[in-house]
Protein backbone atom coordinates (compact mmCIF):
# COMPACT_ATOMS: atom_id res chain seq x y z
CA UNK A 1 0.00 0.00 0.00
CA UNK A 2 1.43 3.39 -0.96
CA UNK A 3 2.31 5.85 1.82
CA UNK A 4 -0.37 8.36 0.78
CA UNK A 5 -3.10 5.71 0.70
CA UNK A 6 -1.86 4.29 4.01
CA UNK A 7 -2.06 7.76 5.56
CA UNK A 8 -5.59 8.20 4.28
CA UNK A 9 -6.52 4.75 5.57
CA UNK A 10 -5.11 5.51 9.03
CA UNK A 11 -6.91 8.86 9.11
CA UNK A 12 -10.17 7.16 8.18
CA UNK A 13 -9.68 4.63 10.96
CA UNK A 14 -9.10 7.45 13.43
CA UNK A 15 -12.35 9.13 12.41
CA UNK A 16 -14.15 5.79 12.58
CA UNK A 17 -12.88 5.16 16.10
CA UNK A 18 -14.00 8.58 17.31
CA UNK A 19 -17.40 8.41 15.66
CA UNK A 20 -18.21 4.80 16.42
CA UNK A 21 -17.02 4.64 20.01
CA UNK A 22 -18.04 7.93 21.68
CA UNK A 23 -19.59 5.86 24.46
CA UNK A 24 -16.09 4.65 25.21
CA UNK A 25 -15.19 8.05 26.56
CA UNK A 26 -15.93 9.05 30.13
CA UNK A 27 -18.54 6.33 30.57
CA UNK A 28 -21.41 7.32 28.38
CA UNK A 29 -20.60 10.90 27.53
CA UNK A 30 -18.96 12.56 24.56
CA UNK A 31 -15.20 13.02 24.72
CA UNK A 32 -13.90 16.05 22.89
CA UNK A 33 -12.02 19.30 23.41
CA UNK A 34 -15.13 21.47 23.36
CA UNK A 35 -16.85 22.25 26.64
CA UNK A 36 -20.66 22.30 26.66
CA UNK A 37 -22.02 25.68 25.63
CA UNK A 38 -23.94 27.95 27.99
CA UNK A 39 -27.30 26.83 26.61
CA UNK A 40 -26.56 23.16 27.26
CA UNK A 41 -25.26 23.95 30.73
CA UNK A 42 -28.45 25.82 31.52
CA UNK A 43 -30.52 22.92 30.20
CA UNK A 44 -28.53 20.48 32.32
CA UNK A 45 -29.22 22.48 35.47
CA UNK A 46 -32.90 22.85 34.59
CA UNK A 47 -33.17 19.14 33.86
CA UNK A 48 -31.44 18.21 37.11
CA UNK A 49 -34.00 20.28 39.02
CA UNK A 50 -36.88 18.52 37.25
CA UNK A 51 -35.40 15.11 38.00
CA UNK A 52 -34.79 16.07 41.62
CA UNK A 53 -38.45 17.12 41.96
CA UNK A 54 -39.54 13.78 40.51
CA UNK A 55 -37.27 11.91 42.91
CA UNK A 56 -38.51 13.86 45.90
CA UNK A 57 -42.13 13.09 45.13
CA UNK A 58 -41.37 9.41 44.49
CA UNK A 59 -40.69 8.71 48.15
CA UNK A 60 -37.46 6.86 47.26
CA UNK A 61 -34.15 6.91 49.11
CA UNK A 62 -32.13 4.95 46.52
CA UNK A 63 -32.57 4.79 42.75
CA UNK A 64 -30.72 3.81 39.58
CA UNK A 65 -30.53 6.42 36.84
CA UNK A 66 -29.46 6.23 33.20
CA UNK A 67 -28.46 8.95 30.73
CA UNK A 68 -27.95 9.17 26.96
CA UNK A 69 -24.35 10.29 26.61
CA UNK A 70 -24.13 9.61 22.88
CA UNK A 71 -26.27 8.28 20.06
CA UNK A 72 -25.76 4.51 20.04
CA UNK A 73 -29.12 3.72 18.48
CA UNK A 74 -27.51 1.87 15.57
CA UNK A 75 -26.12 -0.58 18.13
CA UNK A 76 -29.49 -0.96 19.82
CA UNK A 77 -28.36 0.97 22.90
CA UNK A 78 -30.26 3.95 24.30
CA UNK A 79 -28.94 4.57 27.81
CA UNK A 80 -25.17 4.52 27.64
CA UNK A 81 -24.34 5.14 31.30
CA UNK A 82 -25.95 4.34 34.66
CA UNK A 83 -25.33 5.59 38.18
CA UNK A 84 -26.88 4.99 41.58
CA UNK A 85 -28.58 7.81 43.46
CA UNK A 86 -28.56 8.19 47.23
CA UNK A 87 -30.98 10.66 48.75
CA UNK A 88 -29.12 10.86 52.07
CA UNK A 89 -25.42 11.20 51.25
CA UNK A 90 -22.67 13.05 53.06
CA UNK A 91 -21.91 14.91 49.79
CA UNK A 92 -25.48 16.21 49.56
CA UNK A 93 -29.02 15.11 48.80
CA UNK A 94 -29.43 12.94 45.69
CA UNK A 95 -25.76 12.29 45.05
CA UNK A 96 -24.89 10.11 42.05
CA UNK A 97 -22.39 7.31 42.69
CA UNK A 98 -20.85 6.00 39.47
CA UNK A 99 -17.71 4.89 37.69
CA UNK A 100 -16.01 7.22 35.20
CA UNK A 101 -12.87 6.92 33.14
CA UNK A 102 -10.59 9.84 32.37
CA UNK A 103 -11.13 11.07 28.83
CA UNK A 104 -8.75 9.29 26.45
CA UNK A 105 -7.30 7.02 29.13
CA UNK A 106 -7.66 3.38 30.06
CA UNK A 107 -8.26 3.90 33.78
CA UNK A 108 -11.35 4.64 35.85
CA UNK A 109 -12.37 5.62 39.36
CA UNK A 110 -15.54 5.91 41.43
CA UNK A 111 -17.09 9.34 41.92
CA UNK A 112 -19.77 10.87 44.12
CA UNK A 113 -21.30 13.54 41.88
CA UNK A 114 -24.04 16.11 42.13
CA UNK A 115 -27.13 15.48 40.03
CA UNK A 116 -26.46 18.54 37.84
CA UNK A 117 -22.94 17.27 37.07
CA UNK A 118 -24.43 13.99 35.91
CA UNK A 119 -26.24 15.84 33.10
CA UNK A 120 -23.51 18.36 32.33
CA UNK A 121 -21.41 16.16 30.06
CA UNK A 122 -22.59 17.40 26.67
CA UNK A 123 -25.29 14.74 26.46
CA UNK A 124 -26.80 13.63 23.19
CA UNK A 125 -30.33 13.99 24.55
CA UNK A 126 -31.85 15.27 27.79
CA UNK A 127 -33.75 12.16 28.75
CA UNK A 128 -33.21 9.99 31.79
CA UNK A 129 -34.49 6.58 32.84
CA UNK A 130 -35.01 6.20 36.58
CA UNK A 131 -35.64 2.83 38.22
CA UNK A 132 -36.90 3.06 41.79
CA UNK A 133 -36.34 -0.28 43.55
CA UNK A 134 -38.72 -1.73 46.10
CA UNK A 135 -38.09 -0.55 49.70
CA UNK A 136 -36.26 -3.77 50.63
CA UNK A 137 -34.04 -3.52 47.54
CA UNK A 138 -33.32 0.13 48.33
CA UNK A 139 -32.08 -0.91 51.77
CA UNK A 140 -29.79 -3.56 50.28
CA UNK A 141 -28.38 -1.22 47.64
CA UNK A 142 -27.83 1.52 50.21
CA UNK A 143 -25.74 -0.83 52.34
CA UNK A 144 -23.73 -2.04 49.34
CA UNK A 145 -23.01 1.52 48.16
CA UNK A 146 -21.81 2.67 51.56
CA UNK A 147 -19.97 -0.50 52.56
CA UNK A 148 -16.80 -2.33 51.47
CA UNK A 149 -18.45 -3.73 48.32
CA UNK A 150 -18.28 -0.30 46.69
CA UNK A 151 -14.49 -0.52 46.27
CA UNK A 152 -14.11 -4.29 46.33
CA UNK A 153 -16.11 -4.61 43.11
CA UNK A 154 -14.29 -1.83 41.23
CA UNK A 155 -11.62 -2.64 38.64
CA UNK A 156 -9.67 0.51 37.64
CA UNK A 157 -8.41 -0.95 34.33
CA UNK A 158 -11.13 0.32 32.03
CA UNK A 159 -12.59 -0.76 28.73
CA UNK A 160 -15.85 0.61 27.43
CA UNK A 161 -16.62 -2.76 25.81
CA UNK A 162 -15.34 -4.87 28.72
CA UNK A 163 -16.43 -8.50 28.57
CA UNK A 164 -19.08 -8.93 31.31
CA UNK A 165 -17.69 -12.40 32.11
CA UNK A 166 -14.01 -11.46 32.42
CA UNK A 167 -12.06 -9.98 35.34
CA UNK A 168 -9.47 -8.20 33.15
CA UNK A 169 -11.36 -4.96 32.58
CA UNK A 170 -14.54 -3.23 33.67
CA UNK A 171 -16.78 -0.54 32.23
CA UNK A 172 -19.01 1.78 34.24
CA UNK A 173 -22.15 -0.32 33.80
CA UNK A 174 -20.20 -3.44 34.79
CA UNK A 175 -19.59 -1.91 38.22
CA UNK A 176 -23.31 -1.06 38.45
CA UNK A 177 -24.45 -4.61 37.73
CA UNK A 178 -21.86 -6.25 39.99
CA UNK A 179 -22.84 -3.97 42.89
CA UNK A 180 -26.43 -5.04 42.30
CA UNK A 181 -25.37 -8.70 42.52
CA UNK A 182 -23.67 -8.04 45.84
CA UNK A 183 -26.68 -6.14 47.16
CA UNK A 184 -29.16 -8.90 46.29
CA UNK A 185 -27.01 -11.89 47.22
CA UNK A 186 -25.38 -10.35 50.30
CA UNK A 187 -21.69 -10.12 51.16
CA UNK A 188 -21.64 -13.69 52.46
CA UNK A 189 -22.14 -14.89 48.89
CA UNK A 190 -20.69 -12.03 46.80
CA UNK A 191 -17.56 -10.30 48.05
CA UNK A 192 -15.54 -9.96 44.83
CA UNK A 193 -16.01 -9.65 41.08
CA UNK A 194 -15.62 -13.36 40.35
CA UNK A 195 -18.43 -14.20 42.77
CA UNK A 196 -20.56 -11.36 41.40
CA UNK A 197 -20.23 -12.61 37.81
CA UNK A 198 -20.99 -16.18 38.88
CA UNK A 199 -24.14 -14.98 40.64
CA UNK A 200 -25.20 -12.97 37.57
CA UNK A 201 -24.81 -16.04 35.34
CA UNK A 202 -26.83 -18.16 37.74
CA UNK A 203 -29.62 -15.58 37.70
CA UNK A 204 -29.70 -15.31 33.90
CA UNK A 205 -28.37 -11.77 33.56
CA UNK A 206 -28.17 -10.93 29.86
CA UNK A 207 -25.66 -8.26 28.79
CA UNK A 208 -26.16 -6.18 25.69
CA UNK A 209 -24.77 -7.42 22.38
CA UNK A 210 -23.22 -4.90 20.01
CA UNK A 211 -21.88 -5.32 16.49
CA UNK A 212 -18.36 -4.08 15.84
CA UNK A 213 -17.01 -4.56 12.32
CA UNK A 214 -13.42 -5.24 11.40
CA UNK A 215 -12.68 -1.65 10.34
CA UNK A 216 -14.19 -0.23 13.51
CA UNK A 217 -12.23 -2.71 15.60
CA UNK A 218 -8.94 -1.84 13.97
CA UNK A 219 -9.55 1.89 14.36
CA UNK A 220 -10.50 1.51 17.99
CA UNK A 221 -7.39 -0.55 18.76
CA UNK A 222 -5.11 2.01 17.16
CA UNK A 223 -6.59 5.24 18.43
CA UNK A 224 -8.80 4.66 21.48
CA UNK A 225 -6.98 3.56 24.66
CA UNK A 226 -10.24 2.85 26.53
CA UNK A 227 -11.50 0.25 24.03
CA UNK A 228 -9.87 -3.15 24.60
CA UNK A 229 -10.74 -6.40 22.85
CA UNK A 230 -8.37 -8.83 24.57
CA UNK A 231 -10.90 -10.08 27.11
CA UNK A 232 -13.44 -11.23 24.51
CA UNK A 233 -13.56 -14.81 23.18
CA UNK A 234 -12.62 -15.76 19.61
CA UNK A 235 -16.28 -16.22 18.73
CA UNK A 236 -16.86 -12.49 19.31
CA UNK A 237 -14.13 -11.66 16.79
CA UNK A 238 -15.46 -14.16 14.27
CA UNK A 239 -19.10 -13.09 14.57
CA UNK A 240 -18.25 -9.39 15.12
CA UNK A 241 -20.75 -9.47 17.99
CA UNK A 242 -19.59 -8.52 21.47
CA UNK A 243 -21.30 -8.92 24.83
CA UNK A 244 -21.12 -5.64 26.76
CA UNK A 245 -22.63 -4.28 29.95
CA UNK A 246 -24.87 -1.50 28.64
CA UNK A 247 -27.03 0.90 30.60
CA UNK A 248 -30.15 -0.69 29.11
CA UNK A 249 -29.09 -4.19 30.20
CA UNK A 250 -28.29 -3.07 33.75
CA UNK A 251 -31.60 -1.24 34.25
CA UNK A 252 -33.61 -4.05 32.62
CA UNK A 253 -32.04 -6.61 34.95
CA UNK A 254 -32.78 -4.49 38.01
CA UNK A 255 -36.43 -4.37 36.95
CA UNK A 256 -36.53 -8.13 36.39
CA UNK A 257 -34.76 -9.11 39.61
CA UNK A 258 -36.94 -6.69 41.58
CA UNK A 259 -40.50 -7.06 40.19
CA UNK A 260 -41.85 -4.45 42.63
CA UNK A 261 -39.57 -1.76 41.22
CA UNK A 262 -41.02 1.29 39.47
CA UNK A 263 -39.75 3.17 36.45
CA UNK A 264 -39.86 6.81 35.39
CA UNK A 265 -38.62 8.17 32.06
CA UNK A 266 -38.12 11.92 32.42
CA UNK A 267 -37.55 14.34 29.56
CA UNK A 268 -36.60 17.99 29.53
CA UNK A 269 -39.98 18.91 28.06
CA UNK A 270 -41.52 17.91 31.37
CA UNK A 271 -43.33 14.84 30.14
CA UNK A 272 -42.76 11.51 31.82
CA UNK A 273 -43.91 7.93 31.54
CA UNK A 274 -44.30 5.81 34.67
CA UNK A 275 -44.17 2.02 34.79
CA UNK A 276 -45.32 0.91 38.21
CA UNK A 277 -44.64 -2.79 37.69
CA UNK A 278 -42.71 -5.19 35.48
CA UNK A 279 -44.11 -8.38 34.01
CA UNK A 280 -41.54 -11.15 34.31
CA UNK A 281 -41.67 -13.91 31.70
CA UNK A 282 -38.67 -16.24 31.60
CA UNK A 283 -35.61 -14.05 31.13
CA UNK A 284 -37.40 -11.09 29.59
CA UNK A 285 -38.97 -8.05 31.13
CA UNK A 286 -41.96 -6.28 29.65
CA UNK A 287 -42.93 -3.00 31.32
CA UNK A 288 -46.62 -2.45 31.88
CA UNK A 289 -48.81 0.45 32.91
CA UNK A 290 -46.77 2.86 30.79
CA UNK A 291 -49.16 5.77 31.13
CA UNK A 292 -48.24 9.35 30.14
CA UNK A 293 -48.42 11.70 33.10
CA UNK A 294 -49.60 14.42 30.72
CA UNK A 295 -52.85 13.70 28.92
CA UNK A 296 -52.11 13.80 25.20
CA UNK A 297 -55.69 14.11 23.90
CA UNK A 298 -58.04 16.96 24.77
CA UNK A 299 -61.50 16.10 26.05
CA UNK A 300 -63.91 15.29 23.25
CA UNK A 301 -66.23 18.02 24.46
CA UNK A 302 -65.78 20.71 27.07
CA UNK A 303 -68.25 20.37 29.95
CA UNK A 304 -71.14 22.80 29.86
CA UNK A 305 -70.78 23.50 33.57
CA UNK A 306 -67.10 23.81 34.51
CA UNK A 307 -67.51 23.51 38.26
CA UNK A 308 -65.13 21.74 40.63
CA UNK A 309 -63.84 18.72 38.67
CA UNK A 310 -65.07 15.27 39.59
CA UNK A 311 -62.52 13.32 41.60
CA UNK A 312 -61.83 9.66 41.11
CA UNK A 313 -61.57 7.48 44.18
CA UNK A 314 -57.90 7.47 45.17
CA UNK A 315 -56.13 4.14 45.52
CA UNK A 316 -55.68 3.09 49.14
CA UNK A 317 -52.16 3.53 50.50
CA UNK A 318 -50.44 0.29 51.40
CA UNK A 319 -47.10 -0.83 52.77
CA UNK A 320 -45.58 -0.03 49.39
CA UNK A 321 -46.22 3.68 49.90
CA UNK A 322 -43.80 4.77 47.19
CA UNK A 323 -45.63 2.76 44.53
CA UNK A 324 -48.97 4.07 45.72
CA UNK A 325 -47.68 7.64 45.61
CA UNK A 326 -46.64 7.17 41.98
CA UNK A 327 -50.07 5.79 41.06
CA UNK A 328 -51.85 8.57 42.91
CA UNK A 329 -49.68 11.24 41.29
CA UNK A 330 -50.49 9.76 37.88
CA UNK A 331 -54.23 9.92 38.64
CA UNK A 332 -54.13 13.48 39.91
CA UNK A 333 -52.05 14.75 37.00
CA UNK A 334 -54.31 13.12 34.43
CA UNK A 335 -57.38 14.62 36.10
CA UNK A 336 -56.10 18.15 36.75
CA UNK A 337 -54.33 18.57 33.41
CA UNK A 338 -57.35 17.62 31.33
CA UNK A 339 -59.66 19.83 33.39
CA UNK A 340 -57.41 22.87 33.85
CA UNK A 341 -56.39 22.99 30.18
CA UNK A 342 -59.82 22.50 28.59
CA UNK A 343 -60.90 25.14 26.03
CA UNK A 344 -63.42 26.77 28.37
CA UNK A 345 -61.05 26.63 31.32
CA UNK A 346 -59.61 29.53 33.26
CA UNK A 347 -56.03 29.10 32.02
CA UNK A 348 -57.12 29.16 28.40
CA UNK A 349 -59.59 32.05 28.64
CA UNK A 350 -57.74 34.33 31.06
CA UNK A 351 -54.10 33.36 30.60
CA UNK A 352 -54.18 32.39 26.91
CA UNK A 353 -52.03 29.33 27.56
CA UNK A 354 -51.70 27.19 24.44
CA UNK A 355 -52.80 23.65 25.22
CA UNK A 356 -49.43 21.88 24.99
CA UNK A 357 -47.79 24.57 27.13
CA UNK A 358 -50.67 24.43 29.59
CA UNK A 359 -50.43 20.64 29.92
CA UNK A 360 -46.70 20.73 30.51
CA UNK A 361 -46.83 23.50 33.10
CA UNK A 362 -49.84 22.14 34.98
CA UNK A 363 -48.32 18.65 35.18
CA UNK A 364 -45.13 20.11 36.61
CA UNK A 365 -47.09 22.27 39.07
CA UNK A 366 -49.11 19.25 40.25
CA UNK A 367 -45.89 17.34 40.88
CA UNK A 368 -44.53 20.19 43.00
CA UNK A 369 -47.74 20.53 44.99
CA UNK A 370 -47.99 16.77 45.45
CA UNK A 371 -44.46 16.67 46.90
CA UNK A 372 -45.61 18.70 49.91
CA UNK A 373 -48.31 16.18 50.91
CA UNK A 374 -47.25 13.45 53.34
CA UNK A 375 -48.20 9.79 53.11
CA UNK A 376 -50.31 10.25 56.24
CA UNK A 377 -52.32 13.01 54.60
CA UNK A 378 -52.91 10.84 51.56
CA UNK A 379 -53.95 7.72 53.44
CA UNK A 380 -55.48 9.06 56.65
CA UNK A 381 -59.08 10.06 57.27
CA UNK A 382 -62.22 9.32 55.31
CA UNK A 383 -62.65 8.86 51.58
CA UNK A 384 -64.19 12.32 51.42
CA UNK A 385 -61.12 13.79 53.10
CA UNK A 386 -58.87 12.04 50.59
CA UNK A 387 -60.85 13.42 47.66
CA UNK A 388 -60.70 16.92 49.13
CA UNK A 389 -56.93 16.52 49.42
CA UNK A 390 -56.78 15.68 45.70
CA UNK A 391 -58.82 18.79 44.90
CA UNK A 392 -56.50 20.94 47.00
CA UNK A 393 -53.54 19.70 45.00
CA UNK A 394 -55.31 20.75 41.82
CA UNK A 395 -56.08 24.21 43.21
CA UNK A 396 -52.47 24.54 44.38
CA UNK A 397 -51.20 23.74 40.88
CA UNK A 398 -53.34 26.44 39.23
CA UNK A 399 -52.34 28.95 41.90
CA UNK A 400 -48.67 28.28 41.17
CA UNK A 401 -49.21 29.07 37.50
CA UNK A 402 -51.43 32.02 38.33
CA UNK A 403 -48.66 33.64 40.38
CA UNK A 404 -46.79 34.39 37.15
CA UNK A 405 -49.68 36.45 35.79
CA UNK A 406 -50.32 38.93 38.60
CA UNK A 407 -52.24 41.98 37.39
CA UNK A 408 -52.99 40.53 33.97
CA UNK A 409 -56.25 39.70 32.19
CA UNK A 410 -59.00 40.83 34.57
CA UNK A 411 -61.57 39.77 31.95
CA UNK A 412 -61.79 37.30 29.12
CA UNK A 413 -62.06 38.31 25.46
CA UNK A 414 -65.83 37.94 25.87
CA UNK A 415 -65.83 40.36 28.81
CA UNK A 416 -66.39 37.76 31.54
CA UNK A 417 -64.61 38.66 34.81
CA UNK A 418 -61.75 36.21 35.35
CA UNK A 419 -62.35 35.82 39.11
CA UNK A 420 -65.70 34.23 38.33
CA UNK A 421 -64.01 31.58 36.23
CA UNK A 422 -61.08 31.27 38.63
CA UNK A 423 -63.28 30.23 41.54
CA UNK A 424 -64.65 27.31 39.46
CA UNK A 425 -68.24 28.36 40.12
CA UNK A 426 -68.86 30.04 36.78
CA UNK A 427 -71.44 28.37 34.55
CA UNK A 428 -70.90 28.79 30.84
CA UNK A 429 -73.84 30.34 28.94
Amino acid sequence: MKIKKWTQFVAALAVTAMLCFPFAANAGRNCNETAPDAAKTQKAIQFARQVRDTLEVSGANVAAIGRIGSDQSKRGVRYTHVGYLLRDHTAGAWTVIHELNACGSGNSDLYDDGLANFYMDDLFEFETRIVIPSPSMQDRLGKALTGPSKRALHEPTYSSIANPWSLLYQNSNGWIIEILASAVAGTDEVRNREQAQRWLREHQYRPGKIHIGGGERAGARLFTPNVRFGDHPDTAWQEQLYEVNTGDAALDFLRRIDPESREIVQRLDGKAVVSTKAIVTGNSTTPRNDIPLVTAKPPAQAPSQPVVPPVAKPPAMSADAGSQRAQLLQSIQGLVVSYACRPQGYLNQCRQLERATCERQVADAVLRCFATVSDQQLSGGSEQAAMLQMQEIGYCAVERLDADFVGQAARTAQGIPCPKIRDYQYKAP
